[in-house]
């Protein structure tokens, strides 16, 4: 029924990893039995994400600089969404409800497909846009407000993931 995980023992591991934390976070739970089953649902989901995506080209490589990137962009999503949750706010207790909603249509220059889901996934969980569309290198966002949306264009998320990329080309 399951096969062995194959040749990239390192990124199983990161993986097996990435899943137990997230699985201990949203459980907010450190009993056993909590532990068991992330365990198991970790594991099981490792060696199908192994036997999937793993070939003997492949290896998972991070280097210090890509993983600095990476939590660097992740404080700077926290900081945009609470930001967003503000705006938001006071758009909605506004007595004259500013709202305009419109749809934004932009380039998004980002070659690796990680870097563009992550960067989709950021736009919708910030309040106020959600990502419609990602079709080839155009962008279909939905907001609020269409100056929000606009805004998203020059977002400083964006430019983070456009340098994280120029790192991975580098390494």
């Amino acid at each position: 029924m399951f096969t062995r995980v194959k040749g990239d023992f390192f990124g199983s591991v990161s993986i097996f990893l990435l899943l137990m934390a997230f699985w201990l976070l949203i459980s907010a739970s450190l009993d056993w039995q909590h532990i068991l089953v992330g365990t198991i649902f970790s594991s099981i989901l490792t060696v199908f994400w192994s036997n999937l995506t793993i070939s003997e080209k492949f290896r998972t490589e991070f280097t210090a600089k890509q993983i600095f990137l990476f939590i660097k962009y992740m404080i700077l999503l926290a900081i945009e969404v609470i930001s967003a949750n503000i705006t938001v706010a006071m758009i909605v207790l506004n007595p004259k409800m500013p709202i305009s909603p419109g749809i934004v249509i932009m380039r998004c220059d980002l070659e690796r497909s990680l870097l563009r889901v992550l960067y989709v996934n950021s736009i919708t969980l910030c309040p106020g846009t959600i990502t419609v569309e990602l079709e080839g290198n155009l962008l279909i966002v939905h907001a609020f407000t269409k100056q929000y949306g606009q805004d998203q264009e020059n977002s400083p998320q964006y430019k983070r993931l456009l340098e994280m990329e120029a790192v991975y080309k580098n390494d």
